[in-house]
């Protein structure tokens, strides 16, 4: 692993330009319209729409939804939706597995250790590479 400092210096270091920079923005382009958006008030956060597939057909709907409830440019706006988990994520029901947010379930361990300050033992889990993870 290396240091932020480390990432800095070689980044800047570094003169890599990408080959084709259409080819970026048109990817990028794709996955806007692509993604599905939502609507929210910004002062309540209330969400007014949701699942609007494309960035422009989210662009219409909210300017719809603006001028049909009175509201001003800035008390409406909508972000892209966050690809939904498989499962639930966290330790299941009877304790002997997590499931991550990648959808992996791994076995719990306990740990004989009683932490006071959660009044329950610690937990954790090691992933496919060996690596351990505490839950709490």
């Amino acid at each position: 692993m290396i240091t932020f400092k480390e990432l800095r210096i070689r980044l800047s270091e570094s003169v890599g330009e990408p080959e084709d920079i259409f080819e970026l923005l048109e990817e990028w382009l794709y996955l806007f319209e692509d993604s599905t958006f939502y609507i929210y008030r910004t002062d309540t956060n209330a969400v007014l729409a949701a699942g609007i597939k494309g960035f422009e057909a989210a662009k219409r709907r909210a300017s719809e939804l603006r001028k049909s409830l009175g509201l001003k440019f800035d008390d409406v706006k909508f972000k892209s939706e966050r690809s939904r988990a498989r499962g639930t994520i966290g330790v299941s029901n009877s304790g002997k597995s997590f499931t991550n947010n990648k959808g992996e379930r791994y076995p719990v361990q306990y740990s004989r250790n009683y932490n006071p300050s959660k009044r329950g033992r610690f937990r954790g889990y090691t992933d496919a590479n060996g690596n351990y993870h505490d839950i709490d």
